[in-house]
């Protein structure tokens, strides 16, 4: 089993490197009869960075710019282009379908709408136990029952609200149900996908504070993917900043929003509410590029407010510059 594999003692549970997805349009009959070339959208370009054990790790931007898209990758519910994806010492970037069934166990989702992600013909019991069963993380439905009630008992419900149906809890319940079902394999690693934005404001603290009490009592590590700034400040340790599909910087989380470096970075703090600091930045202009047409220089290029030449020329890359990464001719 992967939890008690001697890989345990490395630092890191997930190395990506180079990561590439990208997709093809669909390609018609008139298409093809008027000779139109095939259109591909590159959804991720060359995304690498590192989840430490039992650490937040938040990718950041707007929507579109390919923060989901990776998360799915990494967990292997796409098929990554290129890239390898490293977990807990192993390269799962080409394992088949049945070689990923061990890895699963440990690395599971937090989905974005809690009620598309659970099946409304089931029990909320029988939705908990369905992967422990599959999985054989128990002995037997006996086994599952009891550890379904423990479950129940730690996100927040009584023993006799397993007999009911999603539709019979309200969203902010439904998320906690999602989140049981995540942690009924024993996951070690857990990918939650915008996890609070389809929440009411007031019960979005209640399930950030739930998911902050599991990562210490299941020893847990995240890859929390959010485009919400605040909510990002208030449970990741380091974040990335995504912008097309590139990572534009990355650092500790004090680093990034204190002192902000890629100008998209800082027109995202100024663009987010806020009334204990002075916003840094210009807010963002005009609309994002297409995916189908990368610029050949900086993706930023086009929406810039201090772009130069070179910008449009060539594309920087991520280099350590005052305590974190950041891809930007202006510190190059």
């Amino acid at each position: 089993m992967i939890g008690n594999h001697p890989r345990e003692n490395t630092e890191n549970i997930l190395e990506v490197r180079d990561l590439v997805q990208t997709f093809s349009q669909p390609y018609g009959i008139l298409d093809r009869l008027t000779g139109k070339p095939r259109k591909t959208v590159h959804a991720v370009n060359g995304v690498s960075f590192s989840i430490r054990r039992k650490e937040v790790f938040s990718l950041v931007g707007e929507s579109g710019c390919g923060k989901s898209t990776t998360a799915r990758t990494i967990v292997r519910l796409l098929e990554p282009r290129s890239g390898s994806i490293v977990f807990d010492g192993e390269d799962i970037s080409a394992y088949s379908p049945t070689r990923m069934m061990h890895v699963r166990k440990k690395m599971q989702m937090i989905f974005q709408d809690p009620y598309a992600s659970l099946n409304p013909r089931q029990r909320i019991k029988d939705i908990i136990m369905e992967p422990m069963l599959f999985h054989k993380t128990v002995a037997g439905k006996e086994e599952a029952h009891a550890e379904m009630y423990r479950l129940l008992d730690i996100v927040g419900f009584r023993p006799e609200q397993a007999e009911r149906y999603p539709h019979q809890f309200s969203g902010g319940q439904r998320q906690r149900i999602g989140i049981a079902r995540a942690l009924s394999t024993n996951p070690s690693f857990i990918v939650a996908d915008e996890p609070v934005s389809a929440l009411d404001v007031s019960i979005q603290a209640q399930v950030l504070n739930l998911m902050m009490d599991l990562k210490d009592e299941f020893s847990l590590s995240y890859l929390f993917i959010a485009h919400d700034l605040s909510v990002v400040r208030h449970v990741t340790e380091r974040l990335g900043i995504m912008y097309l599909g590139f990572l534009v910087e990355q650092g500790d989380r004090d680093v990034i929003f204190d002192t902000p470096l890629h100008p998209y970075t800082r027109a995202l703090l100024a663009a987010a509410p806020t009334l204990d600091r002075e916003r840094t930045g210009d807010p963002l202009q005009g609309d994002v590029p297409s995916p189908i047409d990368l610029p050949p220089g900086c993706p930023f290029v086009s929406r810039c407010p201090r772009r130069m030449d070179v910008c449009s020329r060539e594309r920087p890359v991520l280099r350590k510059i005052e305590g974190r990464f950041a891809a930007c001719h202006l510190y190059q």
